[in-house]
């Protein structure tokens, strides 16, 4: 039997990826002045990935109050990357095995709000027993408060998780601070003890 009892994913760049890659955030900041890598824009940034909005009306208001600004292009360069969001080939086989095999399945995902729609739309829930998005849990990855989030969710021993994702510091070194395995996913397939499809994991289990 596997040491391994339950395995956690990310899901952008890991189980899904956007065909359109628009950085509507990106720009929005900017044109609320918001220089790149100021204070300003990191929290702002910040915001976006751990806090929940009815609208990015609301999410303007939180970051920079009263400020004047047509946000239509913004909600509709937002909506064509969510439309645009697709599986990668192996993630349901990937998943399905697992599941069948017995394995609990987590995810951890760093994303701001209206970001969470895919991953229902295209049928990832039924796979999984434990989601955390940190826009619903109020920190993001690497903090090491996602994880142990996680953990409490799965009673399972720590050393008997292991997560992939494609980022070393969030879905690689994080879960390690916190006791967890895990193994970096570089589809590239130019990094050294990496994994370059999801079928890879199979190897860790």
């Amino acid at each position: 039997m596997s040491e391994i009892q339950a395995v956690v994913f990310d899901l952008y760049e890991t189980l899904v990826y956007s065909r359109i890659r628009t950085n509507p955030y990106r720009r929005l900041f900017i044109d609320l002045g918001f220089q790149p890598q100021s204070i300003e824009y990191l929290q702002a940034r910040g915001i976006a990935f751990t806090e929940s909005f009815g609208s990015l009306a609301d999410f303007v208001q939180r970051i920079k109050p009263d400020f004047s600004l047509s946000l239509e292009s913004y909600e509709k360069d937002i909506d064509d990357a969510k439309k645009s969001v697709v599986l990668y080939p192996e993630t349901v086989d990937v998943l399905t095995i697992l599941k069948e095999r017995g394995f609990r399945l987590g995810l951890i995902s760093n994303l701001a709000f209206p970001y969470k729609e895919p991953f229902f739309r295209l049928g990832l829930a039924e796979y999984f027993h434990e989601v955390i998005f940190s826009c619903d849990v109020g920190f993001s990855k690497p903090d090491k408060r996602i994880y142990e989030n996680i953990l409490m969710g799965f009673y399972i021993e720590r050393s008997r998780i292991l997560m992939t994702g494609d980022t070393l510091e969030a879905d690689v070194l994080g879960p390690q601070r916190v006791g967890m395995r895990a193994v970096h996913l570089d589809r590239s397939g130019t990094t050294l003890k990496s994994i370059s499809t999801l079928h890879g994991i199979f190897d860790y289990l």
